[in-house]
């Protein structure tokens, strides 16, 4: 059996519009307000002290250098250290960089319902103020 007239692209092409704008629809409603804020070590430094500032490399990278009045929360434990942090106050994270792990967590604080989030641009390896 032949199907005369068919031609695939008039079917094919709206159904591909039509995925790609549910996709970034459902992109867009997901990212929309959850995007910490990267601040430099001087702004950092200025409002820290309006929020909790929060660590969240090992206990073994803490103890040995860390911003003063830091609290630790190893990545994998902030999030079940939830009941310890005030959705109240802003949230200043930062780790030895500002990528991968702190982004993520940050986003997944603000899911929770924290903010705002605020994150050390360039983390602790670029913190030129004394650390404890």
């Amino acid at each position: 059996m032949v199907l005369t007239g068919f031609n695939i692209t008039e079917y094919l092409i709206p159904i591909v519009l039509g995925v790609a704008i549910g996709l970034i629809i459902a992109f867009w409603r997901n990212s929309r307000g959850l995007k910490a804020t990267y601040l430099l070590p001087e702004d950092f430094r200025a409002n820290m002290r309006k929020g909790q500032l929060i660590d969240i490399r090992t206990k073994e990278d803490f103890q040995k250098e860390h911003i003063n009045g830091s609290r630790n929360f190893p990545n994998r434990q902030a999030l079940q250290s939830l009941h310890l942090l005030r959705a109240d106050q802003p949230i200043f994270l930062y780790a030895n960089s500002d990528t991968g792990i702190v982004k993520a967590l940050g986003r997944k604080l603000m899911k929770k319902g924290f903010k705002p989030v605020y994150i050390l641009t360039g983390g602790l390896d670029n913190w030129p103020y004394p650390k404890k």
